[in-house]
């Protein structure tokens, strides 16, 4: 994986500035407390390295490498700590997790597997329980066959517990509630993390990247490097039903202003390959309701089945929103494969990642789709020699990468804390 001039320049430019990076980071983190944990997927075009997605309830910890997983339990045992200090709450002995309910989704229960298994290596008693009418105990059986129980919840007062009798200290939700939260984790005396209040039933990808580009371009200012490399162009178009052909012509008027832009800083920055946009569901997740378009034409050809899946997002929800946003191209190919980087933390802590590749698809693709394959990436794997003059241990994609990941991460710090502070 050859390091590209643009990498090889942010890195540079990282280390040069390293001590006024570190304190732009601590200040930032210090007003918007990071999520309690997140993953980011992200997209390298050479010219660009930018995220597509942040993730607040992520499912993949059986992802992470095992050299990575084995620092898991430090970090989130320090990250805990940390929230407790932060509420002036104790530090919990019990954890309980309410994850997603697919029971059938062995490699989403893999997930629970390790991460349930990090929690009880930092020290902490974990139990699985689903909100669920259903009054069933489930014994599952993951992808490579590794067993996990889940129980039920019952709510007693302002405390949550489980049909087993457990009674949490603190709860820890791996459920993005996309059709709303329930109503039993209102009112609750127990903590929970993260915030049920931005699932993606009330959370929008454009009021994140909102966040990102001006916290972003505020970074990149610091250090030198030109905020274009490293933001994203992103468009909200509200009250649109592609079934009903409502809001479509301000999705086709919207996607062609942003055309002409895109031409317009391509042509400035000599990039030679045409501009392609991503529609997606402004709330949404798992890969649904996103068409990659290269021509305005293909918004006013969409057959019937397009206009299907781009009205449907996860657990059947509809699609009222939609997000036009910049495509951005991947230069990361394994195996032969198109990939892409996704890295996971732990509060401003990176834990590690993984490389999703697709045999189905091309650089330009939405790859969290049919055809998908994932890869262990250890940060160790990332580390590149640079170009003579610069320090060859310097773990250059890591550098990128995770700093990238840091700067999505901190963008939904705010998200966070604007959502916190209005329920107040």
């Amino acid at each position: 994986m050859a390091t590209s001039q643009l990498k090889t320049k942010f890195t540079s430019q990282l280390f040069k500035h390293r001590n006024e990076v570190q304190e732009w980071f601590g200040r930032k983190f210090a007003e918007y407390p990071p999520p309690f944990y997140c993953s980011v997927d992200i997209r390298d075009s050479g010219e660009k390295i930018a995220p597509v997605d942040c993730n607040l309830f992520p499912a993949g910890f059986n992802n992470i490498c095992e050299v990575d997983r084995e620092v898991s339990p430090r970090l989130f045992k320090d990250q805990i700590t940390k929230l407790a200090a932060l509420h002036s709450i104790s530090i919990p002995e019990k954890i309980l997790i309410i994850p997603e309910n697919h029971t059938e989704n062995k490699f989403y229960l893999e997930n629970l597997y390790y991460l349930r298994t990090i929690l009880e290596e930092a020290g902490f008693e974990v139990e699985l329980a689903r909100h669920s009418d259903d009054q069933t105990n489930y014994d599952l059986t993951s992808a490579s066959e590794k067993t996990i129980k889940e129980y039920f919840i019952i709510r007693e007062g302002n405390q949550l517990k489980t049909s087993s009798g457990f009674s949490p200290d603190w709860i820890i939700l791996n459920n993005d509630f996309s059709q709303g939260f329930p109503e039993f984790l209102v009112g609750l005396t127990q903590p929970v993390f993260p915030t049920f209040k931005l699932g993606w039933h009330t959370r929008k990808k454009s009021t994140h990247f909102e966040h990102y580009n001006a916290l972003t371009t505020e970074f990149c200012n610091l250090i030198g490097l030109e905020p274009w490399h490293c933001t994203i162009e992103s468009v909200p178009v509200a009250h649109v039903n592609f079934n009903e052909g409502t809001g479509i012509d301000r999705v086709i008027e919207t996607a062609d202003a942003l055309f002409k832009k895109l031409q317009a800083e391509y042509d400035l920055h000599g990039v030679t390959r045409k501009p392609a946009l991503f529609i997606k569901n402004d709330a949404g997740t798992y890969g649904m309701g996103i068409m990659v378009i290269e021509s305005i034409e293909e918004l006013k050809t969409m057959n019937r089945r397009t206009k299907n899946k781009m009205s449907m997002g996860k657990n059947k929800s509809s699609i009222d929103q939609v997000l036009v946003q910049e495509g951005i191209p991947t230069t990361l190919t394994v195996d032969g494969l198109t990939s892409e980087p996704v890295i996971y933390m732990m509060g401003q802590a990176l834990i590690g990642g993984f490389i999703r590749s697709n045999s189905e698809r091309n650089d330009m693709d939405n790859l969290n789709s049919q055809g998908m394959l994932f890869k262990k990436l250890c940060f160790k794997d990332l580390s590149e020699s640079l170009e003579s003059g610069v320090r060859k241990e310097v773990p250059t994609l890591e550098a990128v990468y995770g700093t990238i990941a840091k700067l999505s991460a901190l963008a939904a710090a705010i998200e966070i804390k604007n959502a916190e502070g209005k329920s107040k």
